[in-house]
């Protein structure tokens, strides 16, 4: 019997609780799907977003034109904060903003070289942000530019950003893209600056953001390119596609790439990552850091232009050398370039910080310039696993 009302007790609960009081109308809501941060000359944030609404979610991006209107939407304001930039845009915006599905924020090269705590600090305070938002710089350009191009396959340019952000990483490993809340997260470390992945426009000619730009046979597009380096929070340059890559093997986040190994006049083999066994120290013991890397890899024989005989033992170790030797060049001058901008974006401050305390609060303050003048003794051991599906390669004659 007791059992009997509570379920009588429950029902009318539960009937009660089954309208939606918040419930809104699809065709009320603007989905955000892109975030762009600029820094006006004005001094103050230019806050860009790109929309899309159900409608054209559910026509495959034509908004009921046939095929001939934008599948997105993009708006600018202005405000002392970016918050307020965002609420500007209320008067350009007939829909309700929703920013749950925003996939990518893209911020202008000036708003880096201003400051980034301010823009992660407003976009984690709102509570509908997926934690999972990737984050790109702008690099030579605007983020309202790079959201306004439309490009082909993807035409949301947000979502395409995102697709090319995890290719890149999957198949170089050449892109460094922390997630606004990890960034965050970055922003609090003593030891280790914060580095984020570039963004760029192939041809910044007019008619990148028309639609006429996707039928042409080499459109105006994005690329993920560089890596913006960043020092007490601020943007201070840029580098390449080979030291973002030593930075991921250095930090053991490196998922998949490849190198190309000289073995003959103008002549290379390719290897392919695999996996690796890295352990980093930093020596802070003396007047110099000595900053120290063993790294053992295994690769496999991605395609080989030269006569190396793969099925020889004494070739194969020949091969596993001159790789390693192309491997500590990598990681060598990559932390080479980070020290010219006095910007440790690999960490080894970090790793001070957690074997020395000690040693490290006597010297975090000074770290920039003591990162900069470090020592470098990196060991590098190449493996290669196999050699696919072939033995010798197919230009080697047989004898």
């Amino acid at each position: 019997m007791n059992r009997i009302r509570k379920i009588a007790l429950i029902i009318p609960l539960l009937l009660f609780s089954s309208g939606c009081s918040n419930y809104t109308e699809l065709n009320e809501i603007s989905f955000i799907l892109g975030l762009g941060i600029d820094w006006s000359e004005d001094s103050n944030y230019k806050v860009t977003l790109q929309i899309i609404s159900p409608t054209d979610l559910s026509t495959g991006g034509t908004g009921g034109g046939g095929g001939n209107a934008s599948p997105v939407f993009v708006y600018t304001s202005t405000g002392n904060t970016i918050s307020a930039a965002i609420r500007d845009a209320a008067k350009k915006i007939t829909r309700k903003k929703d920013f749950t599905h925003v996939a990518l924020t893209v911020i202008g090269e000036k708003a880096a070289r201003h400051g980034i705590e301010e823009i992660v600090d407003s976009i984690i305070r709102e509570p509908r942000v997926s934690a999972f938002m990737s984050v790109l710089v702008a690099k030579d350009s605007t983020a309202e530019n790079i959201l306004n191009t439309l490009t082909p396959i993807k035409k949301v340019a947000a979502v395409a950003m995102v697709s090319k952000i995890q290719n890149v990483n999957f198949s170089l490993g050449e892109s460094v893209n922390p997630n606004i809340f990890q960034l965050a997260e970055n922003l609090a470390y003593t030891g280790k600056e914060i580095a984020i992945s570039g963004v760029k426009i192939t041809d910044n000619s007019k008619g990148k953001n028309n639609l006429t730009n996707i039928q042409k046979m080499t459109p105006s597009q994005t690329f993920i390119d560089d890596l913006a380096v960043f020092r007490n929070n601020k943007l201070i340059g840029w580098l390449d596609g080979r030291d973002i890559r030593a930075v991921l093997m250095v930090q053991d986040k490196i998922e998949q790439s490849n190198f190309s190994v000289p073995c003959g006049d103008n002549k290379f083999t390719s290897l392919r990552f695999l996996e690796q066994d890295i352990k980093t120290e930093v020596d802070v013991n003396g007047n110099v850091p000595v900053i120290k890397i063993k790294d053992i890899l295994l690769s496999l024989v991605d395609e080989t232009g030269c006569k190396i005989k793969l099925e020889d033992v004494s070739d194969l170790i020949k091969l596993e050398k001159e790789a390693a030797k192309v491997v500590k060049k990598q990681i060598v001058e990559s932390i080479e370039h980070a020290q010219k901008y006095k910007s440790d974006v690999f960490g080894f401050g970090d790793i001070v910080h957690t074997s020395n305390p000690k040693k490290w609060k006597a010297i975090k303050n000074n770290w920039p310039e003591e990162f900069s003048k470090a020592k470098i003794d990196v060991k590098v051991t190449f493996i290669i696993k196999r050699t696919g599906l072939l033995g010798n390669p197919v230009n080697l004659k047989r004898e």
